[in-house]
């Protein structure tokens, strides 16, 4: 059985396909992803696809319907791999020193899928499956830090007259602003001093001690040495 995809086509669910058949599919989502960063949504073609996933041009109907099908299993996979992205935190971190780290790692995702960034910018605007696919993603990171603010506003660290989730809005889209400005449209900022700033209004915003980074950085760099000590027997 088939189902419609989001994008008014239709595609062969997953669990219907053998593994060989997830194989393909993740290889012409591959080369999709590929294709799209290189040439952009316009001028991408389903030729251009199948050649760079090594198949021939009908394969590619097997398994998506659509141009447009196959970009939402695009920024499916991407979404979710910036979703999933951790770093290994040895202490527990105070807040700010967590915010700094957070911006680090999406910042740097950022940069690694800039050209892809671009193509969503610009398929958003004209794609209501899309928008709302990025919207449905965004209120993953939106309500993660909105969870976090109100942790800190329970431990009397941020000002407790802030709304958690309209906060966690405004500061979410100031850095993903920012992002599209440095890596897309090309404005040349420095990271260290990108994530410092981005931090500091951060902590601002949020009435958190700017102290708090430096204390962190100390307890993670303390972290650090302990867990490269050999273990003894």
């Amino acid at each position: 059985m088939q189902r419609a995809d989001s994008c008014g086509g239709t595609s062969r669910p997953l669990e219907a396909l053998t593994a060989r058949g997830l194989r393909t599919r993740t290889a012409l989502v591959t080369a999709a992803r590929g294709v799209f960063a290189e040439r952009g949504y316009a001028n991408a073609r389903i030729t251009d696809v199948s050649r760079a996933a090594g198949m021939a041009h009908g394969s590619f109907y097997t398994y998506f319907s659509t141009k447009e099908a196959v970009l939402m299993a695009v920024v499916e996979d991407l979404q979710r791999e910036m979703a999933t992205q951790r770093d290994i935190e040895e202490p527990p971190l105070q807040p700010l020193a967590g915010i700094e780290a957070g911006h680090r790692r999406y910042l740097q995702a950022y940069r690694a899928n800039a050209d892809l960034m671009a193509v969503l910018e610009q398929v958003g605007t004209l794609s209501p499956e899309l928008r709302a696919l990025r919207r449905e993603n965004r209120r993953f990171f939106v309500e993660r830090t909105a969870r976090a603010i109100g942790r800190w506003q329970d431990a009397g660290l941020a000002d407790p007259a802030l709304d958690a989730f309209y906060t966690a809005n405004a500061l979410g889209s100031m850095v993903d602003r920012f992002a599209y400005v440095w890596f897309v449209l090309g404005e040349d900022f420095d990271e260290e001093r990108a994530i410092a700033t981005l931090t500091r209004l951060w902590g601002q915003a949020l009435g958190l001690d700017h102290a708090d980074v430096r204390k962190s950085r100390r307890l993670s760099a303390l972290g650090r040495r302990r867990s490269a000590r050999p273990t003894r027997n």
